[in-house]
C-alpha cells in the first residue's frame, strides 16, 4: 500500500506528475546528475529561484511491494520552455564504486540513492513541486553558504541568482580528491572553502581544512553586518552552524536559515 505521506500531500492539493529520465552524467564516482523531461511538472512554475526543489517517489522494496518513499532534491538546472530539468544525487557506500557487484543489496542505502545508482534513460518516476521561496533581506551584502555535498545544488543556485555586488562565502565539506570534478557555479564575488573529508593536493592550501565546517567558519573573522547565513545538509553539521551563527555572530532568526537534509544515523538518499 502506498504510504500515508501521499495522502497528506493530496489533502494539500500537491499534484504528482510522471517525469522521464533522459540522461545520466557522473561528475565523480559519488556525484551523479540525472536529466529529466517533465513539462507537466514544470508548467506549474512561473519562475525559477534559488533552492527550488521537488519531491520524488521511490520504490522501497524492503518495506514491501507498492511502498513508496519520498525524498526531496534541489533542481540543479531547469529549462521551463523545453520542459526539462536536472537533479543531482550523492551516491553513498558501494554505489560510488563502479566495480561493486552487490551494491543493490545494501540495506543501509536509501531508496533515492539506490534508484539513482541503477536508473537508465527511459525510466519514469513521479515528482511533485514544492515551490516554497526564500528571499534574502534587502540589506544583505554578504551571503554565507554552508553545507555538505547534498547542499551543493542549492549552493550553486544561490551563486547563479545573487547579484554580483553581494559577497558570497561558501564552506562545504567534501572528499577533496573529488572536488576538482564537482560542478561549481560561478559568481564574480564568491570564495569557496572546502572542508576536508580526505586529502588532496589539488585544492589550494588556503582553501583546505581538517576542521568541521563551523570551526572553519570561526577562523574566517566574519563581520555580522549585512550578513545572511544559509546552511543545509547533515543534521549535526547544520546544528553546529546554527550555534555559530547565533552564538559567535549574534545573528537573529531573520538573518539566517537552515535545514536538515539527512541524518548521519539513518539511510540517506
Amino acid at each position: 500500500m502506498v504510504n500515508w505521506q501521499r495522502g497528506v500531500m493530496r489533502l494539500f492539493r500537491v499534484t504528482n506528475h510522471e517525469v522521464v529520465v533522459t540522461g545520466v552524467k557522473d561528475f565523480t564516482p559519488t556525484y551523479r546528475r540525472i536529466h529529466f523531461s517533465g513539462p507537466e511538472l514544470l508548467s506549474q512554475l512561473d519562475e525559477v529561484f534559488p533552492t527550488l526543489w521537488t519531491r520524488l517517489w521511490f520504490p522501497h522494496p524492503e518495506k514491501g511491494d507498492g511502498h513508496l518513499s519520498q525524498r526531496g532534491y534541489t533542481f540543479s538546472a531547469i529549462d521551463l520552455e523545453a520542459g526539462t530539468f536536472s537533479l543531482d544525487f550523492v551516491l553513498h557506500g558501494d554505489f560510488g564504486n563502479a566495480d561493486s557487484t552487490d551494491s543493490t543489496d545494501s540495506t543501509d542505502i536509501g531508496p533515492g540513492a539506490r534508484w539513482a545508482a541503477n536508473v537508465r534513460p527511459g525510466a519514469t518516476i513521479e515528482a511533485a513541486l514544492t515551490p516554497a521561496r526564500l528571499d534574502l533581506p534587502e540589506d544583505t551584502s554578504h551571503l554565507l553558504l554552508a553545507g555538505d555535498l547534498t547542499a551543493l545544488p542549492a549552493i550553486n543556485s544561490w551563486c547563479e541568482a545573487v547579484p554580483a555586488e553581494v559577497t558570497i562565502t561558501v564552506a562545504i565539506t567534501a572528499d577533496l580528491a573529488e572536488v576538482p570534478g564537482l560542478p561549481q557555479s560561478e559568481h564574480p564575488n564568491a570564495t569557496w572553502h572546502w572542508v576536508n573529508e580526505g586529502s588532496s593536493a589539488e585544492v589550494a592550501p588556503e582553501h583546505r581544512t581538517d576542521r568541521s565546517v563551523a570551526d572553519h567558519l570561526r577562523g574566517l573573522d566574519l563581520d555580522a553586518a549585512g550578513l545572511y547565513v544559509w546552511a543545509a545538509g547533515e543534521r549535526n553539521m547544520v546544528k553546529d552552524v546554527r550555534r555559530f551563527a547565533k552564538g559567535d555572530l549574534g545573528l537573529g532568526r531573520s538573518q539566517q536559515f537552515s535545514q536538515f537534509y539527512w541524518f548521519a544515523d539513518k539511510p540517506t538518499g
